[in-house]
C-alpha cells in the first residue's frame, strides 16, 4: 500500500528540488570530497562484481558512486531529480537521466545492477524506491545502496548552523521533515532491511561501519556543511561582505569545539528477484 503524504507535503518536495537547483557548485567545492570517500567504501565489497556492468545510480547527485562505479570498470548511468546536480556529473557517467526514484523512468530488467548512495532517505515510500530498483534491474542482479545511520550529533554541523541561525538562516521545512521524518524510516540496520524486503529485493546484507571521512580542519569542515543543500541557497544569498564574515565566524567556532566528521554508514548488498 501506497503512504498517503501528509498535507503539504508536496510544496516540502518542492522546496528541497529548489534547494538542490543551484547548490552543484557549492557541493562540489565542499560536500564532494565526503561523498567520493563514502561512495569508494559503499562499493569495496561489489567492486569486482560489478566489473564490466551497465550500473544505474540513482540519486546521483553530482556523481560520487558514477565516478566510483568508473573506477571499478563498470558503466555507469545516473539519474537524479535535479538537473544543476546532474551537470557535475560531467563524464563520469554515460549518460544522465533527469528523474524521480519513485517512478524510474527505464524498462524492466534494463540493467545488470543498482547502486544508490544518500538518497533513499529523501523519500517517504524507500521502499518503494528499492521496489523500483528491483524492477530496473536484471534478475538476481546486485544492488547496493548506502544510507547514514542513526548517530548523535555532530558538534561542528551544529556549530555551522548556528552561526547560520544568527546570521538570518531559517531551518527549511524540507530538512527539518528529512531529519524528523524520512531519514528514520531507513536508518537503522533492522529498518533498512526491513525496507529491502518489502521491496521485493532478496538476501539482504546490511554493514554497520564508521567512516574516517577525510575532512579535518575547520575550513574543510565549514566547506562541507556550507556546501550542503539545506544551507547553500542561504549562503549564496548573502552578500560577499557578509558571506566572508559569516564563514569567518563559522570557522572561527568550529575551531573552538574541535569535532571531527566521522559518520555512520550503513551499507545494503542484495539482489532482484530471482
Amino acid at each position: 500500500m501506497e503512504r498517503t503524504p501528509r498535507r503539504g507535503a508536496a510544496a516540502v518536495v518542492s522546496e528541497l528540488l529548489l534547494a538542490y537547483e543551484g547548490s552543484g557548485a557549492a557541493w562540489a567545492r565542499g560536500p564532494t570530497r565526503l561523498y567520493d570517500r563514502l561512495a569508494d567504501r559503499v562499493l569495496r565489497g561489489v567492486a569486482a562484481e560489478l566489473a564490466g556492468a551497465l550500473v544505474l545510480d540513482v540519486g546521483a547527485g553530482t556523481g560520487a558512486l558514477c565516478r566510483a562505479l568508473r573506477s571499478c570498470g563498470a558503466t555507469p548511468v545516473a539519474l537524479d531529480v535535479s538537473p544543476d546536480m546532474l551537470a557535475w556529473v560531467d563524464g563520469a557517467a554515460v549518460v544522465s537521466v533527469t528523474g524521480d526514484m519513485l517512478a524510474l523512468p527505464f524498462i524492466d530488467n534494463a540493467f545488470d545492477a543498482a547502486v544508490s548512495g544518500f538518497a533513499l532517505s529523501h523519500v517517504d515510500a524507500p521502499e518503494r524506491a528499492l521496489g523500483e530498483i528491483a524492477r530496473v534491474v536484471r534478475r538476481n542482479g546486485r544492488v547496493v545502496i548506502g544510507v547514514f545511520g542513526a548517530a548523535a550529533a555532530n558538534a561542528s554541523k551544529d556549530v555551522v548552523d548556528g552561526v547560520a541561525a544568527r546570521f538570518g538562516h531559517r531551518r527549511p521545512d524540507w530538512y527539518a521533515s528529512l531529519k524528523a521524518r524520512t531519514e528514520p524510516l531507513s536508518n537503522t540496520p533492522q529498518l533498512l532491511r526491513a525496507c529491502a524486503e518489502a521491496g521485493g529485493l532478496r538476501s539482504p546484507h546490511i554493514d554497520d561501519i564508521t567512516v574516517d571521512s577525510g575532512i579535518e580542519t575547520p575550513e574543510e569542515l565549514v566547506d562541507y556543511r556550507i556546501g550542503m543543500a539545506h544551507l547553500a541557497p542561504f549562503v549564496r544569498s548573502l552578500p560577499p561582505e557578509r558571506r566572508e564574515e559569516f564563514v569567518g565566524q563559522a570557522i572561527a567556532e568550529v575551531r573552538k569545539c574541535g569535532q571531527v566528521l566521522r559518520p555512520r554508514l550503513l551499507i545494503l548488498s542484495c539482489r532482484a528477484p530471482a
